[in-house]
Parts: structure tokens; C-alpha cells; sequence
């Protein structure tokens, strides 16, 4: 059997890159082949020039800080790829998507917001694709509506789907509105690994030295500076910060994704307003806050599966209003009980649909 896996195409997002590997790792538990088909030309940011979106980091207003973002990317791009070629099979050679239909018995897209309309990406959608052979695995809309101008497509190409799952319950509903069809909300693919099998492939950063053995307050904010209530927690705690994404420091704007999954699982404490961030804290079991920051855009586009996901492991405290404050006992002090009952039976749940939608008795 040989499958063809698509989703984004990024070297840019952490989330994006484990998830893709991690959905491949299960697959490939199914069939002999799996490779990702990547579908657009491969750029990097110091190749191109392309400078980012100003909104993609915290503003900074030094004259020369989208320069060091742009050469920081790069370096961070550059890992992202030597774990992609490490981890992940992919193709590129790929002149148009639609001359390759008959080379793979199946194409599974998702999971990651690959059908989130405010980067509408058609090929996607599978429509070129013979319906047999069309497979949505956790897909995210990762927006709160469907825009008026995309809905006669979402419901011509989405009822077109063989077998059709998504990542989260507000998805499940807006499909379920356009096409009459309930789709099973399935756990997001990072969630389908065990621990043990994320801590095979992780490694710690180069720089983690003495003084985070004692313990570190992490933090991953997506376009947000970190809370001010990151320091105070972390002064009560006796503990140093690492905050990935400052691009002011080196080290931690420049991690590897195998060392971010490492500073996930040995967290003391993690705060972060970031789904997959949430995710592996979960994961691992360990401590986190998911704190908004001020008039959060990106909260409000990731409510919905910061929902599902807090209410499927009984979590939805550690999401709390902007008045909540968090003593440093109550930061700590998380019960992970129904995360041990449910995680093994949503993951039964998630390969059971992959079996039947790959005709594969396990």
C-alpha cells in the first residue's frame, strides 16, 4: 500500500512539522509507504528576501530587528529541514499534484489547520482526487465560521471525502452544517505517540547547561510576548526562564524540533498560548498555563481547539479568565487523572478510523 500524506507546507512552525511527523509514524504502522507530497517550491527566507508579516513575532522597534529575525529564521528553517530529512518522507518533485493521483492507493490530508479559509489552499481539499481514495485525518478549519465566498466549496469538496474526521468540535460542526455530515472528532496526531516514543527521537538542547537542571519556567508565545506573570512565578519559584521564540536570544529562538519536544517533557512549568504547546504538556504530564495576552487575535482563532482539547482531558482550569491569578502551589498543581483514563481509548478511537479507512485489519 502506498500513501500520500498532505498538509501545510512550512519549515516555519513547530507544530506543523511534529505533527507531520508524528501522523507519518502512525501511518506507516498501516502500510509499506507513506511519503509527505510537498506542493509548493521550497523557499527560505534568506534565499527569497521575503521579509514576514510584522504580527508573526512581538514588536520590537530597533532598526535592525527584522534583519536578526530574518537571519534567526534561517538558521531555525535550516533545522526544521534536517529533521524533516532525518524523520520525514518527503517528496518534492512534484511538477502538478494531479499527474501523481494513480502512483498512491491513498492521500490522507491533515491534521494542522489545513483548511483554515484564511489561507485558503485549494489542492487540500483533495478534489483532483478519486473519492476512494480520499482520506481527512483530524483536519482543523481552525477558524470560528466558514467566510460566505468559500462555502459552496467547503461543502462540494468535504461531502466528496471517503472517510472524514476532524481535530476539533466546532469543525465537526460547521462541516456538519454545510453537508448534513457529523465527522468524528479525532485526537490530533502529535497525541497518537506515546511518551516513550516521542523521548526516542528527542534530544536536549546543546545549551542546556547547570543551571536549568534544577528546573526552568518555559514559555512558547505565537506572536505574543510572554505574560508579565511568567517573571513573578518564576522569582517565587526560584527558577530561570527559557523563552523559546525571543528572537533577541539565540539559543532559544533557534531550537531544534526535537530539542522543543525535549524542553516540553522536562518543563517545570510551562506557559503558552500555542495548541501543540498545550498538547505536549500533556503529553508529558507536566505543568502549564494557557495564558492569553492582551487583545489575543490568536486566542480567539485557537479557541475552539484549545476547547476540545482542555474539555476531553478535564483541563479547561488551566485555561483561566485574565482576572485569574495563579499562586505558585495552584501553577503546580495539576490533576492529570482523566488524561491517564481517556488518552489510551481517544488514541484506540483514532486507529480504529484509520484501519477501516485504510481497509487494514489490526
Amino acid at each position: 500500500m502506498r500513501i500520500a500524506q498532505l498538509t501545510l507546507d512550512a519549515y516555519s512552525n513547530y507544530g506543523n512539522i511534529l505533527q507531520k511527523f508524528a501522523l507519518q509514524h502512525t501511518l506507516k504502522k498501516f502500510a509499506d509507504f507513506v511519503e509527505v507530497l510537498w506542493n509548493r517550491e521550497t523557499k527560505f527566507f534568506l534565499e527569497t528576501g521575503e521579509v514576514p508579516d510584522k504580527d508573526c513575532v512581538f514588536h520590537d522597534k530597533r532598526q535592525n530587528f527584522w534583519q536578526l529575525f530574518l537571519l534567526r529564521e534561517a538558521v531555525r528553517e535550516a533545522k526544521f529541514k534536517d529533521f524533516e530529512n532525518l524523520h520525514v518522507a518527503t517528496r518534492f518533485d512534484l511538477p502538478y499534484i494531479e499527474d501523481v493521483v494513480d502512483e498512491y492507493d491513498y492521500f490522507v490530508v491533515g491534521s494542522d489547520q489545513v483548511w483554515n479559509p484564511k489561507w485558503f489552499t485549494p489542492h487540500l481539499f483533495l478534489d483532483y482526487v478519486p473519492r476512494k481514495k480520499k482520506i481527512a485525518y483530524a483536519a482543523s478549519i481552525g477558524h470560528p465560521e466558514i467566510p460566505a465566498q468559500f462555502k459552496n466549496f467547503f461543502r462540494q469538496t468535504l461531502s466528496d471525502f471517503n472517510y472524514l474526521s476532524v481535530r476539533e468540535e466546532n469543525a465537526a460542526q460547521l462541516i456538519s452544517e454545510l453537508t448534513g455530515r457529523m465527522p468524528p472528532v479525532l485526537l490530533d496526531p502529535t497525541l497518537l505517540l506515546t511518551a516513550d516514543e516521542w523521548l526516542s527521537i528527542v534530544q536536549p538542547p546543546t545549551w542546556f547547561k547547570e543551571k536549568y537542571l534544577r528546573g526552568y519556567v518555559l514559555t512558547y508565545y505565537l506572536r505574543k510576548a510572554p505574560p508579565p506573570e511568567v517573571k513573578q512565578l518564576a522569582d517565587k519559584l526560584n527558577l530561570p526562564v527559557i523563552n523559546l521564540l525571543d528572537v533577541e536570544n539565540y539559543n532559544h529562538f533557534t531550537v531544534a524540533p526535537a530539542e522543543f519536544v525535549w524542553l516540553f517533557a522536562h518543563s517545570s512549568l510551562t506557559f503558552t498560548n500555542s495548541f501543540h504547546g498545550a498538547v505536549f504538556s500533556i503529553l508529558f504530564k507536566r505543568p502549564f498555563i494557557n495564558r492569553e495576552v492582551g487583545n489575543d487575535n490568536l486566542g480567539v482563532s485557537m479557541s475552539g481547539r484549545f476547547i476540545s482539547l482542555l474539555k476531553l482531558f478535564n483541563l479547561e482550569t488551566r485555561r483561566p479568565r485574565r482576572e485569574k491569578i495563579f499562586t505558585a502551589e495552584e501553577a503546580l498543581n495539576i490533576d492529570y487523572t482523566r488524561r491517564d483514563e481517556v488518552l489510551p481509548l481517544e488514541r484506540a478511537k483514532a486507529l480504529k478510523f484509520l484501519s477501516e479507512a485504510l481497509g487494514v485489519s489490526k
